[in-house]
């Protein structure tokens, strides 16, 4: 897919209007959910979608080929979204709110075994222990699939910082859950299947 956005990506800052709706669709999902995970207002997150939308039309001569576009959109998306809520007032201008979530609805997701829906509400509730940051990393990385490099542009976290997140994140998702980290990973991915 990141292949198909990358060729749409280059139309797009070339006036391809198709290409932008092309992009659009693709990566609504996404940020629609990256978005309800930081703040959990639906309206706040749908006009900042719209509204890096339109920023990003209007502006599409003045941007460049990028080689994550879908990345670059997720850091637009934060920082409208911390500009929304500052703006408002449901923000302090020192620092973002520390809330991430990383909530799933094992009911309505098609699991195949009940053992498989046992293990994998185990691992959605294992993940609920987790900090807000060690949420917001085990998302982007395993959910989103970012390197740690986008993951430290789009949260402010040094790139040392965010291996040090993840790994305390899996310690503690490993002790939970009473597994070794290869299995656990597999787990993380086939959740991330499941609910996509």
């Amino acid at each position: 897919m990141n292949n198909t956005i990358d060729r749409y990506w280059n139309d797009f800052i070339d006036g391809d209007k198709q290409a932008f709706e092309q992009i659009y669709r693709a990566l609504l999902p996404s940020l629609y959910e990256y978005g309800m995970r930081r703040v959990k207002d639906e309206d706040y997150v749908r006009d900042a979608i719209q509204d890096v939308f339109i920023k990003f039309w209007e502006n599409r001569s003045k941007l460049r080929s990028i080689s994550n576009p879908k990345h670059y959109l997720l850091v637009a998306l934060k920082n409208s979204l911390l500009n929304t809520q500052l703006r408002d007032g449901k923000l302090s201008s020192f620092g973002e709110k520390d809330d991430f979530q990383l909530t799933y609805d094992v009911e309505s997701a098609y699991i195949a075994t009940e053992e498989q829906r046992q293990t994998a509400l185990k691992l959605i509730q294992a993940l609920e222990q987790l900090t807000a940051k060690q949420k917001e990393v085990i998302f982007l990385r395993y959910f989103e699939e970012l390197s740690y490099e986008e993951i430290s542009v789009l949260t402010n976290i040094s790139v040392k910082s965010l291996y040090k997140l993840n790994n305390r994140a899996m310690e503690a998702l490993k002790g939970i859950m009473g597994m070794p980290k290869q299995p656990l990973l597999v787990l993380l991915c086939a959740i991330k299947f499941i609910y996509s």
